[in-house]
């Protein structure tokens, strides 16, 4: 299934308060709190990750395989990806099946999310280990408005995908940890907001 993903992140420092906001605003939850676990394979060479493309397996409720890629026109006010994604029954086969066909595990990365739908658009509270995250995914529309009834601040938006703020934690604190999972960062003390998140 081909999707044009477009979304936006936010910085939230209490997403119980958010919960609470969304709850109270009618909108609708359609996956409770799950845990995620993300496997991003690549060529040898990172030729994936140089062309702004990703390719990964995913474990939550269900097994998915999900390629991205840049659009032909980026937009700057959303992070906009080209999504095709299809359901596997056999995480183990699947990722056996990627091996077989020269992609290498380049990242592992987990997180807990919950998700949301409102007038229109997808919200996701998303826990990954190095802070507190809110998506906002949908028609453009539907984004500007979302955030605005949720008393968010458009301009404090963050286009960047987990992995490159990733990045930009590892290269702020000069960390040498190559997965981003919550064991490794436990004994971290990390400030998402020293970094330059954009």
């Amino acid at each position: 299934m081909r999707h044009e993903e477009i979304e936006v992140k936010f910085l939230i420092e209490d997403l119980g308060a958010i919960r609470q906001r969304l709850v109270a605003l009618g909108a609708t939850l359609t996956t409770p709190r799950t845990y995620e676990e993300n496997l991003l394979f690549d060529t040898p060479d990172a030729q994936l990750r140089h062309q702004g493309r990703l390719l990964r397996l995913r474990r939550d409720r269900r097994n998915r395989i999900t390629y991205k890629e840049p659009p032909t026109h980026p937009d700057v006010d959303f992070k906009v990806m080209q999504e095709y994604e299809i359901e596997v029954s056999d995480f183990d086969q699947a990722h056996t099946i990627l091996t077989k066909l020269g992609f290498a595990l380049s990242l592992r990365f987990e997180k807990y999310r919950e998700t949301f739908t409102y007038q229109g658009a997808e919200v996701v509270l998303d826990e990954v280990p190095f802070g507190t995250f809110m998506e906002i995914e949908g028609p453009q529309e539907a984004i500007r408005a979302t955030a605005a009834t949720l008393g968010l601040d458009f301009d404090a938006r963050l286009v960047s995908s987990y992995v490159d703020i990733f990045d930009t934690v590892c290269t702020t604190y000069k960390l040498p940890v190559t997965d981003i999972t919550f064991e490794t960062f436990r004994s971290l003390a990390i400030d998402i907001r020293a970094c330059q998140l954009r």
